[in-house]
Formats: C-alpha cells, sequence, structure tokens
C-alpha cells in the first residue's frame, strides 16, 4: 500500500506529464480567473519541453507518482543579477495536495538547478495576498523588491480595436 505522506518526488517534465500538467496550468488559471484553453495551454507546454531556456519541474506524488505540481522557469541573461538568471514564471500545485511541501521541493530543486549551472539569481513575482508563496519565498531566502507587475493581452487591441 503507498504511503499517503511519501515525500514528492522531482524531476524535469516528460512528454507523459503533458494531460497532468495541463490541468494544473487550467486549475491555476481558473484560480485567477482567466481564460482557459487547454489546446493552447497544451501547444504552450510542448514549445516549454522543446525550448531549452525553459525548465519545467514536475513534483510527483510520492503516493501514488501522478503529477501534482509543476514549476516553470525561463533561463534570461539579467542586468540585476550581471549574468544568467531563472525567472519563475509558473509555481502551482493543486488544491487537493498542498501543504505536503511539493512547492518547497519544486522551489529547492530549482535553487539546486542555479547553483549547479552557475546562475546569478532568481527572479520571480507572487500576487498580492498570497500569505503561504510569500512565507515559502522568504523562508527559502527570498527577498521582496518594490515592484509593481503590469501586463498587457495583445488580444485586447483585437477585441476593443486598441489600446
Amino acid at each position: 500500500m503507498a504511503d499517503p505522506l511519501a515525500p514528492p518526488f522531482i524531476g524535469p517534465a516528460l512528454s507523459d506529464d503533458r494531460v497532468a500538467v495541463v490541468d494544473l496550468f487550467a486549475e491555476d488559471l481558473t484560480d485567477l480567473h482567466l481564460p482557459v484553453n487547454k489546446q493552447a495551454l497544451a501547444a504552450v507546454f510542448d514549445e516549454l519541453l522543446a525550448d531549452d531556456r525553459s525548465v519545467v519541474l514536475v513534483a510527483r506524488d510520492g503516493a501514488t507518482g501522478c503529477a501534482a505540481g509543476v514549476l516553470v522557469a525561463s533561463r534570461v541573461p539579467s542586468v540585476k543579477f550581471s549574468g544568467w538568471s531563472l525567472w519563475i514564471e509558473e509555481l502551482f500545485v493543486g488544491k487537493t495536495l498542498r501543504q505536503r511541501g511539493m512547492g518547497r521541493a519544486l522551489v529547492e530543486a530549482l535553487l539546486a538547478t542555479a547553483r549547479a549551472g552557475g546562475y546569478a539569481g532568481i527572479d520571480l513575482e507572487a500576487y498580492h495576498g498570497n500569505a503561504p508563496a510569500a512565507l515559502l519565498y522568504r523562508n527559502l531566502g527570498f527577498r521582496r523588491l518594490g515592484r509593481e507587475r503590469f501586463y498587457y493581452r495583445l488580444e485586447w487591441e483585437q477585441q476593443d480595436g486598441g489600446p
């Protein structure tokens, strides 16, 4: 019988993870009240796996082996760090498996990747009010920057006729 409290296994995403990771992306977007297009998310997943600038890590439930969390980071040259850095775009653990160390294990695995690869730093942004994420990052040694993030969807131009 599988141990329900078994620690997660962290590893690179595989093409076989496509359905599970797309479901995780969709769950995150739904939580954020953003549109979900699973076909487009599947194409993005495939592009991430094919792009050597992307790091996609999956947390597998120690009891079932199923993908239950995902971290997506991009390799970017950074002025702030004066060298190559990693930008965490996505860190998401499915609701039913939270509070079991998966998010922490994913970020620790990325930190190990950064150290081994000679990266100068890691950047990320978390949503205001996401206290668990803020606590996780602070506990791992991340420091807060006084920034505000904005975004612009090009599809808005098509819907509204312009910015």
